[in-house]
């Protein structure tokens, strides 16, 4: 005991508590397994994340279109027969219309296209000296890649004979492919041209004349049959 009377607190030393060996392995063992676990589902989140963007990117690359046959080789026109004096002529003016229709690879369908972000309706010839050729600006293909292939088709039809080419009486079509829609990279690739158009004769049936004809031929006998009952 010290001389100045002063007297140190009393430490307890308590023994070191038991760890079982085996039971602490096992506890390092589940924190690790459950770290891996979790690192685990972490990269498959991730990877799954990556997959569905360059799906994405790939499923809405859309193709494009410049529609105009100026910029075809030879500038092949659109012409017009006449099946009963076989005349032709190059159409022109708002009474026609020419549109586009691509085939879709899964459904096998020819369908629209659009341009602006909305259904493409068809372009009208010009006029004078360009009559029988069209410019109807940068189609987008919503259902082909980028530097794929397509198949085709352009229609053209007299509206004076129906709104659509669905209910026009004098309208015609023409098949073609072109090689590679433009729209492919960063800056993207220039709009695929029509390259394969040929020259178009819209010739509509002579069963349409032959039906017109007979329609005014009725038309005629009706007027001699009253003039006849007047007299």
């Amino acid at each position: 005991m010290p001389s100045n009377g002063y007297e140190p607190p009393t430490r307890e030393i308590y023994p070191a508590p038991h760890i079982d060996p085996l039971t602490g392995l096992i506890g390092i063992r589940q924190k690790l397994s459950g770290m891996r676990s979790a690192f685990q589902k972490d990269i498959g989140m991730r990877l799954l994340a990556l997959a569905t963007f360059a799906f994405a990117s790939t499923s809405f690359a859309q193709g494009t279109i410049d529609f105009t046959n100026i910029k075809t080789p030879g500038r092949p026109r659109m012409f017009l027969c006449d099946p009963l004096t076989q005349g032709t002529s190059a159409i022109e003016g708002p009474n026609y219309l020419i549109d586009l229709l691509v085939k879709n690879p899964a459904s096998g369908n020819y369908e629209g296209v659009l341009k602006n972000g909305a259904p493409f309706t068809g372009v009208s010839p010009l006029t004078g000296a360009n009559a029988g050729l069209f410019s109807g600006g940068i189609l987008v293909v919503p259902f082909v890649a980028p530097d794929a292939k397509a198949d085709v088709k352009i229609r053209i039809w007299d509206v004076t004979s129906g709104a659509t080419y669905n209910t026009a009486l004098y309208k015609s079509e023409a098949a073609f492919s072109i090689d590679r829609l433009g729209g492919a990279g960063s800056p993207p690739t220039l709009p695929a041209t029509l390259a394969n158009l040929t020259t178009f004769v819209m010739c509509p049936e002579p069963s349409t004349y032959a039906l017109g004809g007979l329609g005014l031929g009725l038309v005629v006998l009706q007027s001699l049959r009253t003039n006849r009952r007047k007299g």
